[in-house]
C-alpha cells in the first residue's frame, strides 16, 4: 500500500481509500464490517462515508468494525459529511455519526455537496462555518474538509469562501472526466490541502464499460480497476483516490493493483487522456470552453450527462442531471437557450451541442409523460 501526508495536517494516509456507498448487503452489517476489517488488515487507514450511504446504514457498519479495529492500536481516519446549514442541525448530525460510528472525533469531517455556486455562500450566511469551527474547537471534529461538485475555475472561489477553514477537498475526479475536475483539484493542492478523488472508477462506468476504454490500459494489468486507480494515484495534486469497496475481493483486487503498480510519469498522464480523446471523439472532453453561456444555459454538466448517454442510454443522464448535478428538470434549464450557438463555435470538438440539447430535452419530456404523477 502507498501513504502519504494528508495536505499540510501531519497526518499520513493509505493512498486508496475505502469509500462506503456500495456495500453488496448492507443490511447484513456484521458480514459488511468484516470488508471494512479485510481493507484495514490489507492497509488501508481512510475510510469515507456519509449518514445516508446504503439506506443510512453504512457508518453503522463502520461502526462495527471500528470498535474491533480501535483494539489493534494501529492508526486509521474516518472521513463523514453533513449538507445541513444550521448550527443547530450541524451539531446534532455530528454527535449522531459519532456515537453510530463508535469514535470520540471524527477526523475529516465534510461540508457536504456543494453543486451550486451559491450553495457554499448559503450556508454560510446561516452560520454553517462557525459550527464546524466550533466542533472543531471543541475536538469533535479534527479536520475541517469539503465535498463539491463544482468544475473548472468554479473551486477557487468556493475555496475563498471558506475562510481558510478548509484543509481538505473531496471531488469527483477520473480518466474520463479530468479536465473539468482536475483544475479544482490543483487549486486545492496549491493551498496545502488534502484531494480525496470520490467517482474514481467514474461511478462504474469504467469497470462497466471496461472494453470502451483499452487506452487505459497496460501491459500485465488485470483489471480496469488497476488502470484506472493507477490514473488517478499518478496526479500529483491527488492524496487518497476512493474506491467504492462492495466486498473483500474488491478490496484485494485493489490492493494487489497498488502493490504491483508503477504510477505514470506527466508525460503518460497526457497519452492516456490525449488517447481517450482521440478514441472517443463523440465525447465531450469537459474542457470548458463552453462554460461561459451568455443566456446562463449550464451547458458543461449537459454535455457530461449527454456523455454517460451515449454509454447507459437516455435514463443514465436523466439520473446524473437529477442526483449529481441536482438539477432534474432538463427542459426548463434547455428553454434558456438562445440558440446563439457560442457553446458550438468555441467547441474544440466542433460537437453538436444544441442537437445534443434537444435529445436531452426530449428524453426528459418524454420520461415526464411515463412518470405516474403523469398519469
Amino acid at each position: 500500500m502507498f501513504y502519504t501526508q494528508f495536505g499540510q495536517t501531519g497526518v499520513t494516509v493509505s493512498r486508496v481509500g475505502f469509500g462506503g456507498m456500495r456495500f453488496e448487503r448492507p443490511d447484513q452489517r456484521e458480514e459488511m464490517a468484516e470488508i471494512v476489517w479485510h481493507a484495514f488488515d490489507r492497509g488501508i487507514t481512510y475510510f469515507d462515508t456519509a449518514p445516508n450511504y446504503c439506506d443510512e446504514l453504512s457508518e453503522q457498519i463502520y461502526g462495527i468494525a471500528f470498535k474491533e479495529m480501535k483494539k489493534t492500536g494501529r492508526p486509521f481516519y474516518v472521513s463523514t459529511k453533513t449538507m445541513a446549514s444550521k448550527p443547530d442541525e450541524i451539531r446534532r448530525q455530528c454527535e449522531e455519526s459519532l456515537e453510530i460510528l463508535q469514535v470520540d472525533a471524527i477526523d475529516f469531517y465534510h461540508v457536504w455537496c456543494l453543486v451550486h455556486p451559491e450553495d457554499l455562500p448559503n450556508r454560510k450566511a446561516e452560520g454553517a462555518l462557525d459550527a464546524f469551527r466550533k466542533l472543531k474547537e471543541e475536538g469533535l471534529i479534527r479536520h475541517i474538509c469539503v465535498s463539491t461538485h463544482l468544475e473548472h475555475d468554479k473551486i477557487a472561489a468556493m475555496l475563498d469562501q471558506g475562510e481558510g477553514l478548509f484543509e481538505g477537498m473531496l471531488i469527483g475526479l477520473n480518466a474520463l472526466n479530468c479536465h473539468l475536475r482536475l483544475p479544482g483539484a490543483r487549486e486545492a493542492a496549491r493551498r496545502g490541502m488534502g484531494v480525496v478523488t470520490m467517482n474514481t472508477l467514474g461511478g462504474g462506468l469504467l469497470t462497466e464499460h471496461a472494453n470502451r476504454f483499452p487506452e487505459l490500459m497496460r501491459p500485465g494489468d488485470r483489471s480496469i480497476v488497476e488502470a484506472a486507480l493507477r490514473f488517478n494515484l499518478s496526479l500529483p495534486e491527488v492524496t487518497v483516490a476512493l474506491v467504492g469497496f462492495r466486498s473483500m475481493e474488491d478490496v484485494d483486487e485493489a490492493c494487489d493493483a497498488v502493490e504491483r503498480m508503477t504510477l505514470l510519469d506527466a508525460k503518460g498522464l497526457e497519452a492516456v487522456q490525449a488517447q481517450i480523446r482521440e478514441r472517443h471523439r463523440e465525447f465531450c472532453t469537459q474542457c470548458g470552453y463552453c462554460a461561459e453561456c451568455p443566456a446562463g444555459v449550464p451547458v458543461v454538466r449537459l454535455m457530461d450527462a449527454y456523455n454517460r448517454r451515449l454509454l447507459e442510454g437516455p435514463q443514465a443522464a436523466l439520473d446524473h442531471m437529477r442526483w449529481h448535478w441536482w438539477s432534474p428538470d432538463i427542459a426548463a434549464l434547455i428553454d434558456a437557450c438562445t440558440q446563439c450557438r457560442h457553446c458550438e463555435e468555441v467547441c474544440t470538438q466542433q460537437l453538436p451541442v444544441l442537437e445534443r440539447f434537444e435529445t436531452l430535452r426530449q428524453d426528459y419530456l418524454r420520461s415526464i409523460k411515463k412518470s405516474p404523477a403523469a398519469s
